[in-house]
């Protein structure tokens, strides 16, 4: 009996005997991750986190002896190096972006073409990053390897040999580590639950109830959460295509021949003339809302955006779904495949989601309904085919495709606008501000005074760029809309730069990422043409409006009734429900968070 209670003790126990100093330093890794994110992000430290961990660590260990023992070393090595990784990611995000690996950082990296990660190098990968919390996993990886060498040493410490059979040392270990596993699985299995069920979900929308800390409690769970989003996400594209076979069109009266959409990229609204800052970074727009010039620019006063990130903004804003909506995203039709059908030639100008040849799955989320093949033949009958260092190529490249316009056209731009890095968003001929005008800001230093003069020039060229675009308007009957796809942060109310992932939200943070510029304007033969209509726009300016509902202005204006369009949504219409609840990432209040 003796005998086969050591040898179930034995096997129990075996998957920690085998891989001592894995277990050992995989789960410090775990508690320095953990110990990281409460100490800069303020989480809630819960002892129950390092009870699954354990459990976690030892469940890799069980992994990695059904490995046959030739290859356990290198098996080993792998993943502990992939666990290294992912901790000096989370890390960096945490330290740098305030926020851990998850679905967002992961869709940014994703999202990252060549170019703007050669700037995010530049920008933040420097020597402070050495003396970071980095550091610690650093260490750790070198201590991990460092002790390895010796790992038969470390055996011995807790196992012996005696009479050519293991066995474990004092009883009170064997029963200790035992009873340890075993709380750690009563302390952990629905959190475990809960990301098997997280794991195996048939949708995005099926994700949100098993969501939560106790679940992606380390960067790995965060990680094949990330992975799955993504996979979710890709698999949505064929229910996406077939979507777009429902649509049918009622009737269409082109009350506009030139609809124009500029999207830009991370615009602060509160360094904009046109909402009062006190710098010029915005002359040209507001020299369009003077009577005196041609055509007609109306600025709207209380829009925001449904979320922080590029991707999410662009399924919104090209989709008649809207965050409230119960139905996946995927089952509601995109609007430029809505004004394909009505007639319209649709263009498709951008900076940023230009469609690689070498594959479909070109960007995470947003660039991916963009530039799937089938879709983006569905959507566009033309597009541009490379990206520019600055915005102006755009106009170029508009000047090209314009000959191919038809009677009725939709003609979207998208900007690289104030992305960052700021510096590099603008030409030296646009530079018209530098650290010296900001020295009545004693809350900055001379480098954060800098980029707040980079991101003013980068506003300054943006002005630029967008007033060429409306120029080639001017006598056309012609509408233009602009809006960015979100804000940012640059040392205003918060002293921070960038932009904080969904998940952590204040009333500073709501007010400089979500709040957004917006207008419209009106050519004059557009306003001669329908003077009901500018009067609408003129009386709808200062209701509440997200961006998510644009997709049902813009087919208003253009004339386009379909099964999908909700004159409740439309911004324009009488009938505009302006109590709506504007949730931001489909989560949180903006207005109750931000009163």
């Amino acid at each position: 009996m003796l005998m086969k209670k050591d040898i179930i003790i034995r096997l129990f126990l075996s998957p920690i005997y085998d891989n001592v100093v894995f277990f050992v330093f995989m789960y410090l890794l775990g508690v320095v991750n953990s110990l990281i994110e409460f100490i800069i992000l303020g989480y809630r430290l819960s002892i129950f986190i390092f009870f699954s961990q354990i459990l976690d660590v030892y469940l890799l260990c069980m992994f990695i002896i059904l490995f046959p023992i030739k290859i356990r070393d290198l098996a080993r090595w792998f993943v502990s190096s992939f666990l290294y990784i992912l901790s000096i990611v989370n890390i960096f995000c945490v330290e740098k972006f305030r926020a851990k690996l998850g679905p967002e950082i992961f869709n940014v990296i994703l999202e990252t073409n060549s170019r703007e990660a050669s700037e995010f190098w530049d920008k933040y990968i420097g020597c402070d990053i050495i003396w970071s919390s980095v550091l610690l996993i650093v260490v750790l990886f070198v201590l991990h390897w460092l002790i390895s060498l010796r790992s038969h040493s470390l055996r011995k410490i807790l196992f012996v040999r005696l009479k050519n059979k293991r066995v474990l040392y004092p009883t009170l270990i064997q029963f200790s580590l035992v009873l340890l596993i075993l709380v750690c699985c009563a302390c952990s299995l629905s959190s475990r639950i809960n990301l098997i069920r997280l794991l195996l979900a048939p949708d995005i929308s099926s994700l949100d109830k098993y969501v939560d800390n106790k679940t992606l409690n380390t960067p790995l769970n965060n990680f094949a959460f990330s992975y799955k989003m993504h996979q979710l996400s890709v698999n949505g594209l064929n229910v996406l295509v077939k979507s777009q076979d429902k649509i049918q069109i009622e009737k269409c009266s082109y009350l506009c021949d030139k609809v124009v959409l500029i999207i830009g990229e991370s615009y602060i609204k509160t360094h904009s003339q046109l909402y009062g800052y006190n710098k010029m970074t915005t002359p040209r727009q507001v020299a369009r809302t003077m009577n005196n010039c041609s055509g007609r620019l109306i600025v709207y006063e209380d829009v925001i955006s449904p979320s922080n990130l590029t991707s999410t903004v662009f399924k919104n804003v090209f989709s008649l779904h809207s965050v409230e909506d119960t139905t996946n995203w995927e089952q509601y039709p995109l609007l430029p495949v809505i004004f394909r059908k009505a007639g319209y030639n649709v263009t498709f100008i951008t900076n940023q989601f230009v469609k690689s040849l070498s594959t479909d799955v070109f960007n995470f989320s947003g660039g991916l309904f963009l530039n799937d093949s089938r879709l983006s033949q569905l959507q566009f009958d033309h597009r541009n085919n490379s990206a520019h260092r600055y915005d102006e190529g755009l106009l170029q490249d508009y000047d090209s495709l314009c000959i191919y316009n038809q009677e009725h056209n939709l003609i979207i731009f998208h900007l690289a606008g104030q992305h960052f890095d700021f510096d590099k968003r603008s030409p030296n001929s646009y530079k018209r501000f530098s650290a010296d005008d900001y020295v009545d800001r004693k809350d900055l230093d001379k480098a954060e005074r800098q980029l707040v003069a980079d991101y003013d020039n980068a506003t300054f060229y943006n002005d630029f760029v967008v007033d060429e675009i409306i120029g080639r308007f001017e006598n056309d009957n012609a509408i233009v809309i602009y809006m960015p796809d979100h804000g940012e942060e640059c040392y205003d109310e918060i002293h921070r730069m960038g932009r904080m992932p969904s998940g952590y939200y204040s009333a500073e943070m709501a007010r400089q990422e979500f709040r957004i510029p917006f207008w419209i304007w009106c050519s004059d033969k557009f306003s001669a043409n329908n003077p009901s209509l500018l009067e609408l726009i003129n009386s709808s300016k200062r209701r509440p409006f997200m961006t998510d509902d644009l997709p049902h202005m813009i087919l208003f204006l253009a004339g386009i009734s379909c099964q999908y369009y909700n004159d409740e949504k439309n911004v324009l219409s009488n009938n505009f429900n302006s109590h709506r609840v504007r949730l931001i990432d489909g989560k949180v209040d903006y207005d109750e968070l931000v009163k």
